[in-house]
């Protein structure tokens, strides 16, 4: 049960935002992100920046257009950000100076997850 629909939609709609714009960002800086990723160890880092930005750009934009697909696309988001996180933000094997940032980010995926969980969870009384 949605309570109001205009905040569920400006809600979703600010929660896809960050994946799109990540997403673009990735694109315009292709070979700078893939050797972020490979200084990560993510294997064959190339593929894994092509399906960051498909999941990104094209799970965000069907998310933040509300498409008929937005729930399995939030659902897909949330799997993705919790491998991203666990990948990317591993505060507890950095040194003192950088774990504050790492678990600030840490912290704050996991609150997105939280909130993408919540958009599949509801179903629109139109669907």
């Amino acid at each position: 049960m949605i309570i109001s629909k205009s905040a569920f939609t400006v809600g979703r709609v600010l929660l896809a935002s960050l994946f799109v714009i990540s997403g673009i960002f990735k694109i315009i800086g292709f070979s700078g992100t893939v050797g972020y990723m490979g200084s990560l160890g993510i294997p064959v880092p190339t593929v894994a920046v092509i399906v960051t930005i498909l999941v990104e750009v094209g799970a965000g934009l069907l998310l933040m257009t509300g498409s008929r697909f937005a729930r399995p696309a939030a659902l897909l988001i949330a799997v993705f950000t919790v491998g991203a996180t666990l990948a990317a933000h591993r505060f507890w094997a950095v040194d003192a100076a950088a774990m504050q940032g790492q678990l600030t980010h840490f912290l704050k995926n996991v609150s997105l997850i939280g909130g993408l969980l919540i958009v599949w969870s509801v179903k629109p009384a139109d669907e």
